[in-house]
């Protein structure tokens, strides 16, 4: 995928309650899991470009500057949004599984800017979980693997 992805990391305490449940639920289970644990996670980061405004840590994102403010379409307040414009970034975000592997990131060439700033462009994370985002996740996973070891 080209433009920028993120990964989390577990702890070695989790990650071993994990591989306990997930032995029991068979390869399966794991692929639904992680699909659905993926889905989530892309639902979350559309979530925080269109209404949040936030890096995953709270952070509201810098405003546009004043010379950049000037040039948008103070009509149109859809397209007066920061990182939404005509929602390409927003529609780019996407999930991929592979096993138990869940990758989510965004395709469009200027994905990485906006995560991490560049020249003159401060940064406005969008990719990553916050604690609400986790305990969402952490639910999802404990009721879909409840299903599968019925």
């Amino acid at each position: 995928m080209a433009g920028v992805t993120i990964t989390a990391e577990l702890d070695a305490r989790v990650l071993a309650e994990i591989d306990r449940v997930f032995a029991r639920l068979g390869s399966e289970g794991v692929r639904e899991i992680a699909d659905a644990v993926g889905g989530m996670m892309a639902d979350q980061t559309q979530r925080r470009i269109k209404t949040e405004k936030a890096a995953p840590d709270g952070t509201p994102w810098a405003p546009w500057s004043d010379r950049y403010a000037s040039t948008r379409n103070t009509g149109n307040t859809r397209q007066n949004s920061l990182l939404i414009d005509s929602e390409q970034l927003l529609n780019s975000i996407q999930q991929y599984t592979t096993g138990d592997t869940v990758t989510v990131g965004a395709g469009m060439i200027y994905s990485a800017i906006h995560q991490f700033g560049g020249r003159g462009i401060p940064e406005r994370p969008y990719l990553g979980l916050s604690a609400a985002d986790r305990r969402e996740i952490e639910e999802l996973v404990i009721d879909l693997s409840a299903e599968w070891l019925q």
